[in-house]
């Protein structure tokens, strides 16, 4: 993986169970890998809207530092 990666990560998620996503964080980790790592307390994605909104404003801000200005 060369390009910085972004997670988003229920802990409580059935479908991608977080010690899969721990598992891949520790090979991002051991290459050196650019990357972030966000865990909430929920499944597999949040319905609360204030959690919606601050993954989003997570994920704007990893792009805003991570992707050239055009």
């Amino acid at each position: 993986m060369k390009a910085p990666v972004y997670i988003s990560a229920g802990v409580n998620d059935p479908r991608c169970p977080i010690r899969q996503i721990e598992n891949y964080v520790k090979r991002l980790e051991a290459r050196g890998a650019v990357h972030e790592v966000y865990r909430y307390d929920a499944g597999h994605g949040s319905l609360v809207v204030d959690e919606r909104i601050k993954q989003v404003r997570l994920e704007l801000d990893f792009a805003a530092r991570h992707l050239p200005n055009p």
